[in-house]
């Protein structure tokens, strides 16, 4: 399906009440809608990634545990050519899914929750198996470097079991799987990369205060985890903490209206059960490995040659105006602060940064942010130093700002982390660097000039097309014939989306 119309990049304006907001710097580009696949299901369309030898993607849909290939030689008409079941067993989801950079396969990892999980090469022409290993718990991510000769997993271990007897609740560790591949796309070896060696060493940052990951836990052992919950046993669903056990020596509590959905584990130490690996991000020499531990807004640096953590960057705190309270007026005069807390990353530069998307994910034990307090999620993308960890620069507010430009913006998530910046992708326009990511929350695209890394800009914003909620997750940059071209994988609507990078006028 062809859609004409273009979002491009307007003044930014405010409702009645609130500082008048500097225009939207002039940009060149502009991006251009040009169609949209979708998939058939309601949900589950998540991640995506382009072979750009053969102008294929693989397209992962957590709902169904199918892969399916797309042919996106013609933009203007994304269609598939293939579907694949992974007969994944009751309590398995797939996760990820990335496409050999040369072969004719894909990779792709499936949670097996309380188990550990797997990584499945498998053909994208037969979807036959080629290979498969054991890796670690809660696999959420994989990536191939360059060459094709590593393939990375994100092991996130994030599920939580509770133990009734001692009122304990626990999880598995986190870690990185290093998969190392012949030329045939057969497994030669692998190993685990534990992630506690490195917990207490100079730079790694513990966030302070009551900090919570939200956690959906089956507390009460019927195998459902349920949105609400009569934790106290007094007959009512009330709007209330309870305290339903500890890990690791601190309280656990659940509120009844959220159930076992939302249970909250308190970040309150440096242990290695919270370490939670969540995407990767691999130098172009395949050398080194740039790894996001969200909840602990931290990067962890893996050397590749030699299979080990050399560091852990801490990545510090945002601080920019912004619309922190849910109130009914946009007003993008609040102080903020923000741990960065990313979920996306990616390398630019040749290797020389690597660029964060500060979603947010922990939260704090009270519903609009105070004075001074930090909140989880920097609402901005983010450009550090790769050899040292240093902040070069941030979006500061830009990402909300352009999107009530484009009247994207979620007012109702202002108390929360805003537009959400989930993914993002990394290429060259006219030998300038350029990050798209995709805004959760808004349901929109937005390209960000990195011509001076110390001022990420960003130019221009692309809606995804359809009222509903969409929900942008994946995100993947392709060419064809010299001209631009970017994915999203909208897992709340089961479509992807097609956007060209055009110049203006042109």
């Amino acid at each position: 399906m062809k859609i004409s119309h273009v979002i491009k990049a307007v003044p930014i304006l405010c409702l009645a009440g609130c500082a008048v907001l500097p225009a939207a710097p002039i940009t060149p580009w502009a991006i251009e809608p040009m169609s949209i696949y979708d998939s058939g299901y309601k949900q589950g369309t998540e991640i995506v990634s382009v072979q750009q030898s053969t102008l294929r993607a693989a397209l992962s849909n957590f709902a169904s545990g199918e892969v399916e290939v797309l042919d996106v030689s013609h933009p203007q008409n994304l269609h598939r050519t293939a579907r694949f079941a992974l007969g994944l067993k009751k309590g398995e989801e797939l996760t990820s899914v990335a496409f050999h950079p040369e072969l004719d396969m894909f990779a792709a990892v499936i949670n097996a929750g309380n188990s550990p999980g797997r990584l499945e090469i498998r053909s994208a022409t037969t979807g036959h198996l080629v290979d498969r290993i054991v890796v670690g718990f809660g696999p959420d991510a994989v990536v191939f470097s360059e060459d094709g000769k590593l393939a990375l997993i994100a092991n996130e271990g994030e599920d939580f079991l509770f133990e009734p007897s001692s009122k304990h609740f626990f999880t598995p560790e986190g870690s990185i799987s290093i998969v190392q591949l012949n030329q045939s796309g057969h497994i030669m070896s692998h190993k685990n990369l534990e992630l506690a060696n490195m917990t207490n060493n100079e730079g790694f940052v513990i966030t302070e205060g009551d900090r919570f990951m939200e956690r959906g836990i089956d507390w009460n052992g019927d195998g459902i985890i349920s949105k609400t919950m009569d934790f106290d046993g007094n007959g009512k669903i009330e709007k209330k903490k309870v305290l339903l056990g500890c890990f690791e020596g601190h309280d656990v509590f659940g509120t009844e209206t959220k159930g076992e959905k939302k249970i909250l584990i308190p970040i309150k130490n440096r242990s290695p059960a919270l370490l939670e690996p969540e995407y990767i991000a691999i130098s172009p020499d395949a050398s080194k490995a740039y790894v996001t531990l969200q909840e602990n807004n931290a990067v962890a640096v893996v050397d590749l040659i030699n299979a080990q953590v050399l560091s852990y960057y801490g990545l510090g705190e945002t601080h920019h105006q912004a619309d922190a309270r849910y109130d009914g007026w946009v007003k993008f005069n609040q102080s903020f602060s923000g741990l960065r807390e990313p979920d996306g990353i990616t390398t630019v530069g040749d290797g020389r940064y690597f660029v964060t998307a500060d979603e947010g994910d922990s939260d704090t034990d009270s519903s609009t942010p105070k004075a001074g307090e930090s909140t989880g999620g920097g609402r901005s993308v983010s450009v550090f130093d790769a050899a040292t960890g240093s902040l070069l620069g941030d979006t500061g507010n830009q990402l909300d700002e352009f999107a009530y430009a484009n009247k994207v913006y979620p007012e109702q998530r202002s108390n929360k982390k805003g537009s959400e910046p989930e993914m993002l992708v990394a290429f060259d326009l006219e030998g300038i660097p350029y990050v798209a990511v995709g805004m959760e929350r808004a349901g929109a695209i937005e390209l960000i000039s990195l011509a001076d890394p110390a001022h990420p800009t960003v130019v221009t914003l692309g809606k995804i097309a359809g009222d509903e909620e969409k929900s942008p997750e994946g995100i993947a940059h392709f060419v064809v014939d010299g001209e631009h071209y970017l994915l999203t994988a909208n897992e709340m609507s089961g479509t992807v989306e097609c956007f060209k990078v055009v110049r203006q006028g042109k």
